[in-house]
């Protein structure tokens, strides 16, 4: 195989409304085996995946606490929070179909494509991307609100409408009964997948985040820790990916 950027095959994607899967995958069979495979392909891929997130964040980030630096809108409130979680939703929305794009470039065994291409495909996507995760949280918040074990479990079935919209675009219109079908059996080991990933976040986020949000932090410093912080969030994007890639399979 030619490892060289092959522009027109990537140019190809929008014109067939989905990306082609050319490439042998794994089943996902084990647990620790796809965490371990993800935090190798993540890190593996981590400068061009940061320089994605980064361009995607940084600039909208740096704009909302100018915003809210005109309005006066604290640093440490509830506000602040309910800004920052709503614009994460929405730029992750960009980001995750963009960089799933990237690794499949990669899983060919092709370099990650230039950025125009990537954000290019997350453009394609974003509306798309958005209105799922907006019905995810929506679900999961509900469910979640009268019981945590059935949150958990909506969770896992609903994990992988990211690369269900990315990878299978105009193919699929139900995205979140897709994902249903594919977790279907599997639930657990999603779910077990997940755990790590957002215990780290959780982590990380409430000691840094909460290390910055003072009143006399630098909102400039706040849009620069969440902006960093979004690209360790793209783990989770790497693991959903690959979950579905072996689900696909089997």
């Amino acid at each position: 195989m030619n490892p060289c950027y092959n522009p027109a095959q990537m140019r190809r994607a929008p014109a067939r409304g989905y990306l082609e899967i050319d490439f042998p995958v794994k089943p996902f069979r084990s647990v620790p085996r796809l965490l371990l495979d993800s935090a190798a392909l993540y890190f593996a891929n981590l400068l061009p995946l940061a320089m994605l997130t980064l361009a995607v964040f940084l600039p909208v980030k740096l704009a909302l606490q100018l915003i809210c630096w005109a309005l006066d809108v604290p640093t440490g409130g509830l506000t602040m929070y309910l800004l920052l979680d709503a614009s994460d939703l929405v730029l992750a929305s960009l980001a995750a179909p963009a960089a799933i794009f990237g690794l499949v470039a990669r899983l060919r065994g092709r370099p990650f494509p230039p950025l125009r291409h990537t954000l290019g495909w997350g453009r394609r996507q974003w509306g798309k991307t958005l209105w799922n995760k907006f019905k995810v949280e929506i679900t999961v918040t509900l469910w979640g609100a009268l019981l945590l074990v059935p949150g958990l479990v909506k969770m896992a079935q609903l994990a992988l409408t990211d690369p269900i919209v990315a990878i299978e675009a105009d193919r699929e219109h139900d995205v979140l009964g897709r994902s249903r079908d594919l977790t279907d059996g599997h639930r657990w080991r999603v779910f077990f997948v997940l755990l790590p990933i957002m215990i780290v976040e959780l982590v990380g986020t409430y000691f840094i985040l909460g290390a910055f949000h003072g009143p006399a932090t630098s909102r400039t410093l706040i849009a620069v820790v969440d902006s960093l912080l979004s690209v360790g969030g793209q783990w989770a994007t790497v693991a959903t990916m690959l979950m579905y890639l072996g689900l696909v399979q089997e």
